[in-house]
């Protein structure tokens, strides 16, 4: 009788742990959260224009206001990116080939959150550069149109 309730353990144990972990594979409609919505067209808006050095329409979807943390540094204002950074972010971005790997957008209101993963490949400046980089952008509708008002790039 002992023997039967120490396999019960051990199979309750193992079934147990299986569930928990559940399908590892995770589907890719899962990493892709509210994406088709408005917020996720101005967020891809923001990152084609990144890309393709669109200044008019990054500055278009930047709040004058914005807020921007990237590594151990912050611009305070679209003027002040506009001013310093983001030329440099568009020449990189330009070398580079950028894959969404993961977008998920929270809406609440006239407030919403994007957090995103994405893989960035390519050589800047005679160095190759691979890395998974992280982005969340906070955005308000602003007489109804959707603006980041905050952005952390890591």
């Amino acid at each position: 009788m002992k023997l039967n309730r120490y396999i019960l353990l051990i199979f309750l144990f193992v079934s147990g742990a299986v569930l928990a972990h559940g399908d590892k594979e995770e589907k890719e409609d899962s990493k892709m959260v509210n994406v088709e919505t408005d917020v996720g067209e101005a967020v891809a808006k923001l990152h084609s224009a990144l890309q393709s050095g669109d200044e008019s329409t990054i500055k278009s979807i930047m709040h004058e206001k914005v807020l921007i943390f990237e590594g151990a540094g912050a611009e305070r204002s679209l003027e002040e990116y506009a001013s310093h950074h983001m030329k440099s972010d568009i020449k990189f971005l330009k070398s580079m080939d950028v894959k969404l790997l993961e977008r998920n957008i929270l809406i609440e209101g006239n407030v919403a959150v994007s957090s995103s993963r994405s893989k960035i490949k390519g050589t800047y400046k005679g160095k190759a550069f691979e890395k998974i980089t992280v982005e969340t952008l906070t955005l308000k509708k602003i007489d109804g149109i959707w603006k980041v008002i905050r952005v952390h790039w890591s």
